[in-house]
């Protein structure tokens, strides 16, 4: 982010009208995160599919192209299906190898990683920088990257037993699948899979049978049992913390022992600080209200419809989260929402300082950025997140307006006119 180009300017990127004239089919757009291209897969004249970027075509085609991303340093990545094989290109260079099936294509933060789950055969697993996993499953679902990006996981599933043997799938056909290494017990079900900091451990919540949860950390399961637990959080290398319900109601958790002595109707979605000394979760205080709790102690203000997972400012100091009610969206930082409300709210984006956040927001079907609560007088027809220089003075803008893609750099006093 630091060799953008940061300088005030508005510059025309594509002139999307031109696309349309084109093109029979355009699917949807994708914008780099510098702000300097435009993608888009694009039907042509032959029913065949391509990637366009900043109006112009690859040269190859093919039946389908999905999960198009940009990475990090801006190269285009997708999933391509030609000839009825999927298969991985990055930029305009495909993966030799080819698979019945692939989905769910990820990238490490860095973009040095990239990894889909795959189908071939009649078995499952994980295609990681062009290699497949060594060892195939009867069934892998989701996907999970470790922070340092050197590992990966999903769900996988180590028997198959005939389909209405209900007794087998009791006893635990799921595991998790480490670098293609399974852990040695099976369960009714595992979720919430993550990976620590360092990435050289994995926790998950798994299903001991129809009444029982509990978390297992590398295969090895805590002692204690719940009634229900959602999806664990690492706070550091070895520590980990989940929801748990207990017969009071539902508390949080750190390594199988409750650290809170308050109890909720519901609390989920747990996020811990930039320097992993506080943590904030969405919690129902009772039932149809919903609100944030940090460290134990809930907002005073509750919302009826929805609370989303909560933010962090880089400094910790401060937790936001997108709250609805009457419909309408808006966004609470410390338990004030702002006073605009609008149809629509994308997640809070902090200054890397934290004394400001940017949102993309929708009103009656049109977009503008909103800053610490005050609507920017520009509207566009379509809106990509806002995005803080690394001073926090400016914004960079990635938006489309009279059918023409634009990039700016704006100042706070520019965006709100």
């Amino acid at each position: 982010m630091f060799d953008w180009n940061w300088e005030i300017e508005d510059k025309l990127v594509s002139d999307l009208n031109e696309w349309r004239k084109k093109f029979s089919l355009i699917h949807e757009f994708i914008v780099s995160p510098d702000g300097e291209k435009i993608s888009a897969p694009v039907e042509l004249e032959d029913k065949k599919v391509t990637v366009c970027i900043n109006g112009k075509t690859w040269q190859d085609t093919f039946e389908r192209v999905c999960f198009m991303r940009f990475l990090p340093d801006s190269r285009i990545v997708c999933l391509i299906l030609k000839n009825y094989e999927w298969t991985l290109s990055v930029e305009e260079t495909v993966l030799e190898e080819t698979f019945d099936y692939a989905w769910n294509l990820q990238f490490s933060d860095d973009g040095h990683t990239i990894a889909f789950n795959i189908k071939k055969g009649d078995l499952y697993g994980v295609c990681v920088n062009g290699k497949i996993w060594e060892n195939l499953f009867f069934d892998a679902r989701d996907l999970f990257i470790s922070p340092d990006g050197n590992r990966t996981a999903c769900y996988v599933r180590t028997k198959n037993p005939p389909l209405l043997d209900i007794f087998s799938f009791k006893e635990g056909v799921w595991t998790a699948g480490i670098d293609g290494q399974a852990w040695d017990k099976n369960f009714l079900s595992v979720f919430g899979l993550t990976f620590n900091r360092a990435s050289n451990k994995v926790a998950a919540s798994v299903r001991l049978d129809q009444q029982d949860f509990t978390v297992s950390v590398d295969g090895n399961l805590w002692d204690e049992i719940f009634s229900y637990v959602w999806e664990p959080i690492f706070i550091n290398k070895s520590d980990v913390m989940v929801p748990v319900k207990l017969s009071k109601g539902w508390t949080m958790a750190l390594n199988g022992k409750p650290i809170w002595n308050k109890y909720f109707v519901q609390l989920w979605n747990q996020r811990i600080s930039p320097d992993g000394k506080k943590v904030a979760a969405v919690a129902a205080p009772e039932f149809g209200r919903w609100s944030i709790v940090v460290d134990g102690i809930i907002w005073r203000q509750t919302f009826s419809q929805a609370v989303l997972p909560p933010v962090f400012s880089p400094d910790g100091a401060k937790v936001a989260a997108l709250v609805r009610e009457n419909n309408k969206w808006t966004v609470a930082v410390d338990g004030k929402p702002w006073q605009e409300w609008f149809d629509r709210v994308w997640m809070p984006q902090f200054s890397p300082q934290g004394n400001h956040i940017a949102v993309k927001a929708e009103k009656e079907g049109k977009f503008f950025i909103v800053l610490d609560g005050r609507a920017g007088k520009e509207i566009f027809d379509m809106l990509w997140d806002p995005v803080f220089s690394p001073d926090g003075e400016k914004i960079l803008i990635r938006a489309v307006s009279n059918g023409k893609y634009i990039r700016k750099v704006c100042t706070a006093g520019e965006i709100l006119g």
